[in-house]
């Protein structure tokens, strides 16, 4: 994550603290996961409590230093955790970004104590976590996060601007503040991120870091 999203260095540069959790290790395939309630692998299976060691996290962090806002962000499995702690841990943070994520049918039915700023980056041409389309039987097309995030916020209105880049969408309306970005020709990717998973095409177009830290500052 360090390494993909280049955030460090961004911290240095902006005055703010970056923390890089890890999710559990399988003993097996070495892979890390979290457990997104609905999603994945041995966290899952294992029924690992991973929003509240990210409450834990929030917590610890907050004793140590002098902490003001709290962003949380993910890239795939990362960010489905992104999604699932902006919904349960509301009254903690203040903004979440899942990248190229998405969420469980059984998530819909969950409400945050609070609107929840966020904003969603996804490939438009995503075949792991499909934007448009259902993939994987776990996961709901991203463009219904998108929805469920509009409709808990209570936004009542959008704005949608094309370019050649990207598909970007503005709700509004009230306490609204959601904001997606479809990246054009990207998949499951981290656009603008130096690694990607499986070969994904990323046409380096659209920065995610930049477009994160720059709807998290813009509300500071």
């Amino acid at each position: 994550m360090e390494a993909m999203t280049s955030l460090s260095s961004r911290a240095d540069e902006c005055d703010f603290i970056v923390s890089y959790p890890e999710g559990i290790r399988s003993a097996v395939s070495g892979v890390t996961s979290w457990n997104a309630r609905f999603c994945c692998r041995d966290a899952q299976a294992e029924g690992v409590d991973d929003v509240l060691f990210i409450s834990d996290l929030i917590d610890a962090l907050r004793d140590e230093h002098d902490i003001g806002r709290v962003l949380i962000t993910g890239f795939s499995n990362g960010g489905m955790l992104a999604h699932v702690a902006g919904i349960e841990l509301s009254d903690k943070i203040d903004m979440i970004a899942p990248v190229a994520a998405t969420v469980g049918r059984e998530i819909l039915e969950l409400v945050p104590k609070r609107p929840m700023d966020t904003l969603i980056i996804h490939g438009q041409d995503d075949r792991l976590v499909p934007y448009a389309s259902r993939g994987d039987d776990r996961f709901l097309p991203a463009m219904e996060a998108e929805s469920y995030w509009a409709r808990v916020n209570g936004c009542s209105a959008v704005e949608e601007e094309s370019t050649s880049d990207a598909i970007v969408r503005r709700y509004g309306g009230g306490s609204c503040r959601v904001t997606s970005v479809v990246v054009k020709n990207a998949g499951h990717v981290w656009p603008g991120g130096r690694t990607r998973m499986g070969g994904e095409h990323d046409p380096k177009t659209v920065d995610a870091t930049s477009l994160i830290l720059d709807h998290f500052f813009s509300n500071d």
